[in-house]
């Protein structure tokens, strides 16, 4: 059985830290919101099996937000539980919980603590955080917490230092509990103001599993940035990891080199890319090399709308999903569009692929992920507001089980005041 004493050192810590936050805003203002959604969902593949089967979900979500600001500290806390209604198999009917917490405070004039927690648990098997797969309706639960402290000793110079914890807790016996310590280090200094800058990052995971072999991955960033222009900055940057194993997995290093730009002369347009390669050398012998690189371009235009792209190639590691398949070497690209339809109707459009190949797994692993869909936002009244969604997956794997398609489509109802209710 997993020891998670760790839990509630790093709750302490955060209750301590929320106290000092309390403290610095007891004549801070608070905000209440209270929401209400309600809504139904369809989708034709509940499982995201080969074998699809349908199902109508109704969901009725009470929540409520709170946020509390002072001079030097702000506190925001957010619960949601949403109960999940299945009309053709009550099995899976479920009562899920989201809670957020953020809280900040200015210690001195240039330095400020944070700490956060997000909470959840569902039984839904899409998130947004994990690019593995996971299969049937079995609630599982994710948490997050993190703790920073940030110091500026310049215009654009500063050192933050950061710790994050994350688990996943599993009811699926199948599917392997984990958690992750990740403690690090960034520092932004500009050597000569304007001109020649320099940003350096340390990072150190440490991962464990219920039944798979553990590991720790340690990585070191060096970024070079020469300025051009006040809205242009090009850059050269390297990437060394290296990544050990608690018994007999196979230890391997990483080396990274790239070149990249940054670019954002108008307000309502910027451009940044970054081109390079990577080489994984193990301690077998084994090589493994690849390109590393991202594009992004964010436009807008009118009140409202606006385009953005999205392109990346690199490698990762499977930390923190619900398969451990270890190394893997991805391809994607995004777009999503938002415009405007009428004063009080606003619609979108994305589109995403992603390929991932795990060859760390046994056996290897290669899959294709396509996502797309649209939305729409509606408001006919200031307290009131109407969503409607679809989205299309389709899953292709060298795994043929894990191939599936799915087409989910939703609307709900969210009652909210025009005013937060102020103390």
């Amino acid at each position: 059985m997993r020891d998670y004493s760790c839990h509630f050192v790093l709750y302490a810590l955060g209750i301590l830290f929320l106290f000092g936050i309390l403290n610095g805003i007891a004549v801070a203002d608070i905000a209440l919101t209270p929401h209400l959604t309600v809504g139904n969902m369809y989708t034709d593949n509940i499982d995201l099996t080969s074998d699809k089967e349908h199902d109508f979900i109704n969901m009725i979500s009470p929540g409520i937000d709170c946020s509390m600001t002072a001079q030097f500290s702000s506190l925001s806390l957010s619960y949601t539980p949403t109960y999940a209604n299945y009309l053709r198999f009550p099995e899976n009917s479920t009562l899920r919980h989201r809670g957020d917490l953020n809280a900040l405070t200015q210690i001195a004039g240039a330095t400020q603590l944070e700490f956060s927690n997000n909470f959840l648990y569902t039984e839904d098997p899409i998130s947004d955080i994990d690019t593995t797969l996971r299969q049937g309706r079995n609630a599982y639960t994710t948490n997050t917490t993190s703790l920073g402290m940030t110091n500026r000793f310049g215009p654009e110079d500063s050192i933050a230092l950061g710790y994050e914890y994350y688990f996943l807790s599993n009811t699926d016996p199948t599917v392997e509990d984990n958690n992750y310590h990740r403690p690090g280090v960034i520092i932004n200094y500009w050597i000569v103001p304007n001109r020649y800058g320099t940003e350096s990052e340390l990072r150190y995971t440490k991962t464990s599993y219920d039944d798979s072999e553990d590991y720790t991955y340690s990585s070191g960033r060096f970024r070079l940035i020469r300025r051009l222009g006040p809205h242009f900055d090009v850059y050269a940057e390297y990437t060394h990891g290296f990544t050990n194993y608690s018994a007999e997995g196979e230890d391997y290093r990483i080396h990274s080199p790239l070149v990249g730009f940054d670019w954002s002369e108008y307000s309502n347009y910027s451009l940044s890319a970054s081109f390079g390669y990577f080489f994984r050398n193990s301690d077998q012998g084994d090589e493994e090399n690849g390109p590393v690189g991202m594009i992004r371009s964010l436009y807008s235009w009118d009140p409202g709308a606006s385009l953005s792209i999205t392109g990346r190639a690199g490698y990762d590691m499977a930390v923190g999903d619900a398969e451990n398949l270890g190394f893997n070497q991805f391809y994607d690209v995004s777009c999503i569009i938002g415009y405007p339809l009428g004063r009080n109707l606003n619609g979108n459009l994305f589109a995403a692929y992603r390929w991932d190949i795990y060859t760390d797994a046994a056996p290897d692993q290669d899959s294709t992920l396509m996502r797309t869909g649209a939305g729409l936002s509606y408001q006919p009244l200031p307290w009131m507001t109407v969503n409607m969604n679809y989205m299309y997956r389709k899953l292709d794997s060298n795994l043929y089980t894990d191939n599936y398609e799915e087409n989910r489509a939703e609307i709900t109802l969210t009652l909210t005041p025009q005013q937060p209710i102020m103390f």
